[in-house]
């Protein structure tokens, strides 16, 4: 069993409001040494661990990886054939999209004109991969930038299509029903706002029961704001379209960055996107609420004193009642920012925003997933050409005394000793790690479990409060202890 000993960097938060949160970040490690760094995406797979894909600008090749560890990740399956290159920019790339054991990766070949767009499947969780499958069925044009998701079995892709000229970029949407064996004819998406989209930025795709919505950058005569259109027949037709962002940003090229996107309810959806208000870029997030067809809450997203120059490329997760948010920002270089919140879109202060990387030079292109209560974080690191993940907890969020499936007697500790329960774990011996709030390591250890119940031996450790972590072999449990 590998033992898990990380440095939690955390901020002091002086803000004494209701949203005021605190947050830590593990230190960063590399998930793949030797094999690129281009525009990582992460994804929670259908066993609870992590999902990883990436480019490689020197190979030419699309990485998956496969979490097996707390900081550790499997080697590297290539998934595009040896005789057919990946496209590579850094600002742009593959995308993957999970249903149970289903992993399912859309890529773009080499060549901008000439290249095609491919969709590769897993059947088991990531651990192997099937042959790629043509999804761009076009009879003229080409696509460029596709992005995936997945809703009872249905594969919704949209990509933006070119005509012959490689003018009049718009985006169109294609299924699969027979579980990414074919796909169908395209269908015209973005052309019912009656503008192009921006012909460099990636799309997102979110399906619900009710919607299938494409958000992108529109151009309306170099006015580059973010635009979604709305099928409510599961992609068969576009007949609606909202704007959750009208901040008129006035450029006259591509700035290539595009929007992210997640359905906070059955009715309301959360985006974030950069813009340009007053010259200086800005990065806000949107709760939009669909039936009223009106934004409910526009945050806008940046750490508290420092600069605006260079906020770039925000990525954004929600899940089991948790906000988070990625994005490039300023710090010593180029880094990797992070904010979130337990208490909604609200809960977002600026001031909460912590900086999660640890290295000289530059790091860029975050993304972001949620599992298990933590936030998770990958980015590509210039130096090396390293791909790097880290973790986040809230702090403040942990549960002093229960937190289920965890639980932990008594708390505070009134003597030397601790019992922990885990309820749904089935591991023989588990990974205890405890860390004082400075971000110190105290102590790591294995310990066996007895009938479900961990005991603890406090007689060295000084009275004050203390994260500790349980890790199983498969998942990490968190909380606050008290001495």
């Amino acid at each position: 069993m590998k033992l898990f000993a990380a440095l939690i960097v955390t901020l002091s938060i002086t803000n004494q409001s209701l949203n005021a949160q605190e947050f830590g970040a593990t230190s960063p490690v590399s998930v793949a040494p030797g094999f690129g760094n281009y525009h990582p995406q992460l994804e929670v797979l259908g066993d609870g661990t992590l999902g990883v894909i990436w480019a490689s600008l020197s190979l030419k090749n699309l990485y998956f990886a496969k979490q097996i560890g707390v900081d550790q990740f499997d080697v590297p399956i290539k998934l595009n054939p040896d005789n057919l290159d990946v496209q590579t920019f850094n600002w742009s790339g593959a995308d993957l999209a999970v249903e149970q054991d289903n992993v399912y990766i859309v890529f773009h070949s080499s060549e901008f004109i000439a290249g095609n767009i491919y969709l590769v499947k897993s059947t088991d969780n990531g651990s192997t991969f099937g042959d790629t499958v043509r999804i761009d069925n076009l009879t003229s044009g080409y696509g460029q930038f596709p992005d995936i998701a997945v809703h009872n079995d249905t594969l919704f892709a949209t990509y933006m299509k070119f005509d012959d000229m490689g003018l009049d970029p718009r985006y169109v949407l294609t299924r699969s029903v027979d579980g990414g064996a074919s796909f169908e004819s395209e269908v015209e998406a973005g052309s019912l706002i009656g503008d192009e989209a921006c012909d460099c930025c990636q799309p997102e795709i979110v399906v619900s029961d009710e919607r299938v919505i494409i958000f992108f950058r529109n151009n309306a005569t170099n006015i580059r704001d973010i635009k979604a259109v709305i099928s409510y027949d599961r992609g068969l037709t576009f007949t609606d379209w909202i704007s959750v962002d009208d901040h008129n940003w006035l450029i006259n090229a591509c700035p290539s960055t595009g929007p992210d996107a997640r359905f906070y309810s059955n009715n309301v959806v959360l985006s974030a996107y950069r813009t340009t208000v007053g010259g200086l870029p800005k990065i806000f997030m949107n709760e939009y609420d669909l039936n009223a067809d009106a934004s409910v809450n526009l945050i806008d997203i940046n750490m508290q004193g420092a600069s605006n120059l260079g906020i770039n490329y925000p990525q954004i997760d929600y899940k089991e009642n948790l906000i988070g948010v990625v994005w490039e920002g300023l710090g010593s270089g180029t880094d990797v920012f992070f904010n979130g919140s337990s208490n909604g879109v609200s809960g977002i202060v600026n001031s909460n925003a912590i900086n999660v990387t640890n290295a000289s030079g530059s790091e860029s292109k975050p993304d972001i997933a949620i599992v298990n209560g933590m936030y998770h974080i990958v980015y590509s690191q210039i130096t090396g050409a390293e791909l790097m993940y880290c973790r986040v907890l809230n702090v403040t969020g942990l549960s002093e005394s229960k937190n289920d499936p965890l639980t932990i007697f008594p708390n505070p500790i009134n003597g030397n000793s601790l019992s922990l329960t885990l309820k749904e774990s089935q591991a023989e011996e588990v990974t205890i790690t405890l860390f004082d709030f400075t971000g110190r390591l105290i102590s790591s250890f294995t310990a066996p479990i007895n009938a479900g119940i961990v005991t603890m031996d406090l007689d060295n450790i000084a009275k004050g409060s203390y994260l500790i972590q349980v890790y199983d072999g498969k998942k990490i449990y968190e909380s606050k202890i008290i001495k």
